[in-house]
């Protein structure tokens, strides 16, 4: 015990930024009695376990790295799990009760019985199990340190205390602590339909959606990329064309019809990867269309006169601006595409003779 309590003095002391000569300040001791403590030399009189506590914003239990019984508690949350599965939420409910007078400061048991709350207390607007959901979740908050799940945080615990917010009803509250604990935009979609559905604010709503969107877009390119690329490196060339057309659907079914937006020269990049798939799969004939495709498309669009390329008209009602022109491929969008077939046609030798191919068509 000793030796976990001075791991841990140590430990949120630095968390907390604090110099030895700090703590020692702020509890009334000396520095030496600090380094006794971190060093496992000593140990806190017991009136000050308390104060550190509530110093290092964690519970005594945690302060004193007191091991719960993980696998009792384990057991516990295995049958609470199989009970929310079976949609026996009501037995769940008791289950939970019950494990947590035996662990009252576990962290997973007090998370995951703040999510079975929630979930109860939503079915059939229940607001006791509403409340004691909120208590639940910022009881996890407190114990976070204890948290080995990376896809759990302060953060999306807040913002699940914001949703138990909305279902009292309690918007203000809700859009309080989503604002908060709105770290690199994270809850921006939620903060605007807060502000449109709830408190009927256009104007912020508008803002923040339009940040949301902004973010959708980059990201949905990101993630369909990349799976595309995870299928490619496994040699599931079909699979990586699939994403790709998705992509396409997805980023031209926000544009006018017939009209040139910047989303046209990346397009021809997207068209030039799907040639690349073809080649793999010893499909030239496809691949030469979607070159002859990408070709058609870098000349249209290279020779648009000024203010011939418009705004996606989505994103121009949605009020977003600095849409992207993915200058980083390339000036111009024949530039793209000649400087990706120059760096892929020493994998891709197929890609090269096909692109000088379609060149001689047009000459000809």
């Amino acid at each position: 015990m000793k030796g976990k309590l001075s791991e841990n003095i140590r430990r949120f002391r630095r968390e907390e930024n604090l110099t030895q000569e700090q703590l020692a300040e702020a509890m009334g001791v000396s520095v030496s009695a600090v380094h006794k403590w971190e060093s496992g030399q000593s140990a806190p009189e017991l009136r000050l376990i308390p104060e550190l506590a509530e110093l290092f914003h964690t519970s005594t239990d945690v302060l004193l790295g007191y091991e719960w019984q993980n696998g009792s508690a384990a057991a516990c949350l295995d049958r609470i799990a199989a009970l929310r599965k079976k949609k026996r939420c009501a037995e769940a409910v008791s289950e939970a009760e019950k494990a947590l007078k035996r662990y009252p400061n576990h962290f997973d048991l007090v998370y995951q019985s703040g999510l079975l709350y929630l979930e109860f207390g939503e079915d059939a607007r229940r607001r006791k199990a509403v409340l004691r959901a909120i208590e639940l979740l910022e009881h996890a908050c407190e114990l976070i340190s204890q948290n080995q799940d990376e896809a759990v945080s302060e953060v999306s615990i807040r913002t699940q205390i914001a949703k138990a917010h909305l279902l009292l009803p309690n918007a203000d509250a809700a859009l309080r602590i989503l604002k908060a604990h709105n770290v690199c935009g994270v809850n921006n979609a939620r903060i605007g339909m807060v502000l449109g559905d709830y408190l009927h604010d256009a104007d912020d709503a508008e803002t923040y959606l339009g940040r949301a969107f902004s973010t959708f877009a980059d990201e949905i390119n990101s993630i369909m990329v990349g799976y595309a690329n995870v299928f490619f490196q496994r040699k599931n060339y079909a699979a990586a064309v699939d994403c790709f057309l998705w992509l396409r659907t997805v980023l031209r079914g926000i544009q006018p019809p017939d009209a040139l937006t910047w989303f046209d020269k990346y397009d021809c990049v997207l068209l030039e990867t799907i040639a690349e798939c073809h080649c793999f799969m010893g499909e030239l004939d496809k691949a030469r269309d979607f070159l002859r495709e990408a070709y058609a498309k870098a000349v249209r669009y290279d020779g648009a006169a000024p203010g011939e390329v418009s705004d996606m008209r989505f994103f121009t009602t949605l009020g977003i601006e600095n849409q992207p022109t993915y200058d980083e491929y390339g000036k111009t969008a024949m530039e793209c595409l000649e400087r990706r077939i120059q760096l892929e046609s020493e994998g891709v030798p197929q890609l090269e003779a096909l692109w000088n191919e379609i060149q001689r068509e047009v000459r000809t």
